[in-house]
């Protein structure tokens, strides 16, 4: 008789049994066992895995969209250019315009020549302030060529003017003025009957500068008139004072004849300023006066009773435009602080201004 104890135990087999035989029946219907339906399915052959190579963001498969810019999902190739994927131009460079030299006139009057010389014909006349284009210059830079005076081209010397930009001038060779020297087939020495006298030639009147040329005077030996006093009437000499109202501003002149005495009825012009004449004797024999103002004075003695006469030429006269070194000292010393040219680098310069003084000449005749 069997135990109730065992059972459970036999149960528990009959089970196990039960589930193996399960399990072989169903593997024997999915030809685990034998047959043409039962042989095992061969697993498919693997491709290798490509080895991967990292290529540029432009030409790489979609990108992140989540991140990437809309236009950069579509190849490199077939995007469009914006306008800073283009090459850098080279920026078109303007060329600097060349400043044509330009001549501005310094002096209150200045006389324009048809050449480079102060015995040349005169062109015209120009005043303090004017400016013009410069066309061409002398090789050594002391005249320019300007363009134009009475619709003509003309000479400026160099002093009485301001050129900017003057390297850019043509330089336009000077007439030749000198005669030419001999050749080696002439003699050494002339005959003594065609040598011209060295008497004569020194003889000969000198040409008169271009009185605008320069401020100072032109004291020809040989002129008929000559200069024989001059002086500037400053402090203490001008009605007691250069900066009072009452300070006088005159050319006083005197004209005389060989013995001293005076000449009525002499004609005497300012040769640059107004060009204005002068005639003596209505201020005493002999004498007259000139009230100077803005323009500027050099005097010469063009007639007299006896007809045109030649005559030395004053240095250039005038409160604004004088000879500056007729004025030095005279004006008051370094200390005086309303003076002028106590030094000839000292306060010394155009325009003078705000201060009266004057002049005294006298013109002799000695020929």
């Amino acid at each position: 008789m069997m135990s109730i104890n065992k059972v459970p135990v036999l149960r528990h087999r009959g089970a196990l049994i039960g589930v193996a035989l399960f399990a072989m029946w169903q593997l024997a219907g999915c030809g685990l066992f034998g047959g043409a339906s039962t042989a095992p399915t061969p697993l498919p052959t693997r491709t290798p895995f490509p080895t991967f190579t990292p290529t540029p963001l432009a030409a790489s498969a979609t990108p992140d969209t989540a991140t990437a810019p809309a236009a950069a999902t579509a190849p490199a190739a077939l995007v469009a250019p914006t306008p800073t994927d283009a090459p850098p131009t080279e920026p078109t460079l303007t060329p600097t315009p060349v400043t044509k030299p330009q001549l501005t006139i310094n002096a209150d009057a200045v006389n324009v020549r048809r050449s480079p010389s102060t015995d040349a014909e005169l062109v015209g006349m120009v005043t303090a302030g004017q400016q013009f284009e410069v066309t061409g210059r002398t090789p050594i830079g002391d005249w320019w060529q300007i363009c134009c005076v009475a619709d003509q081209s003309g000479w400026v010397f160099g002093e009485l003017a301001t050129v900017a930009n003057g390297d850019a001038a043509p330089i336009v060779a000077a007439p030749e003025v000198a005669a030419a020297p001999p050749t080696a087939t002439e003699p050494a020495e002339q005959p003594a009957a065609t040598a011209a006298p060295t008497e004569a030639v020194a003889e000969a009147p000198a040409a008169p500068p271009d009185p605008a040329a320069s401020s100072a005077g032109w004291f020809d030996p040989n002129a008929q008139y000559q200069i024989v006093h001059f002086k500037v009437l400053g402090l203490e000499e001008n009605n007691g004072g250069i900066r009072d109202s009452s300070a006088q501003h005159l050319i006083f002149l005197t004209v005389l004849d060989q013995n001293g005495n005076g000449v009525d009825g002499a004609v005497v012009r300012n040769l640059v300023g107004d060009k204005s004449e002068v005639v003596t004797g209505s201020k005493g024999p002999g004498k007259a006066e000139i009230t100077m103002y803005y323009e500027p004075f050099k005097l010469a003695v063009v007639s007299d009773p006896s007809g045109p006469v030649t005559s030395q030429v004053s240095n250039q006269m005038g409160l604004v435009f004088p000879h500056l070194p007729d004025l030095v000292g005279k004006l008051g010393d370094v200390n005086y602080e309303y003076g002028a040219c106590p030094t000839i680098d000292i306060k010394c310069s155009w325009p003078i201004s705000a201060i009266h003084f004057s002049y005294e000449i006298t013109f002799q005749k000695v020929k």
